[in-house]
């Protein structure tokens, strides 16, 4: 069980980052952020976003597959034996990188016109997938600051030339960004699993798991800037 418990980052990389990243999302709950995206009070929000780093931590199993092939050499008493045999890899789903922040998603998803949202989560998709990368005993990583800023910059414009209300701008920036991630990073990565090894792989864990929570800071920020 202890290995689909593990955090997102390296720890110390989490508390520089993450932890900062959670007081400043705070801070900004207490305004009328949050209700225009989620439509929630300040309480809420504080228990939501908690859920989510907490949940950041567990990785949901969905199934398993044989790795690439591995060549072991032995040597006994000058006999060398080769052993093959193949690592195994569990595919999971992080419950604070994946699960929550893709129900906030589709939640409103419901409230934005189709085609706008389709263009934005393209753009992001594509951008994201062509930045991340597999990286071996880690999973799929994407440099943190691609997702927000690409779904900031493709929902900005789409908004723009679809003539969208303001208020939307936020809510477009944050659905994109996180499907976007999710999608373009680990979605239409897993062919390339076999390249981590063995071990879990997690949809919304490791690599992933700071762009779609700094995704939901810019999306905080872009809704106080409209």
């Amino acid at each position: 069980m202890r290995d689909y418990l593990f955090p997102p980052l390296l720890f110390p990389l989490f508390l520089l980052i993450i932890l900062p990243l959670f007081a400043l999302t705070l801070l900004l709950a207490s305004s009328t952020t949050f209700q225009i995206l989620f439509g929630i009070d300040y309480e809420a929000a504080i228990t939501l976003f908690a859920l989510i780093v907490i949940g950041s931590f567990i990785n949901i199993p969905i199934y398993e597959k044989e790795g690439r092939e591995v060549v072991r050499k032995y040597s006994f008493f000058g006999l060398l034996y080769y052993v093959r045999y193949r690592n195994h890899i569990t595919i999971a789903v992080n419950l604070g990188g994946c699960v929550m922040p893709s129900i906030l998603a589709l939640k409103l998803l419901t409230e934005l016109p189709a085609l706008p949202f389709a263009i934005s989560f393209a753009i992001s998709s594509a951008v994201i997938y062509f930045f991340a990368r597999p990286i071996e005993g880690l999973g799929i990583a994407v440099p943190m600051f691609i997702p927000p800023a690409i779904s900031a910059l493709a929902s900005y414009l789409a908004a723009t030339f679809f003539s969208l209300p303001p208020v939307l701008i936020p809510k477009l920036a944050f659905t994109s960004g996180v499907l976007g991630a999710l999608f373009g990073a680990d979605i239409l990565h897993l062919k390339d699993i076999e390249r981590i090894g063995s071990g879990v792989v997690s949809i919304g864990g490791a690599g992933t798991f700071d762009g779609i929570f700094l995704t939901g800071i810019f999306a905080v920020i872009f809704a106080l800037m409209v």
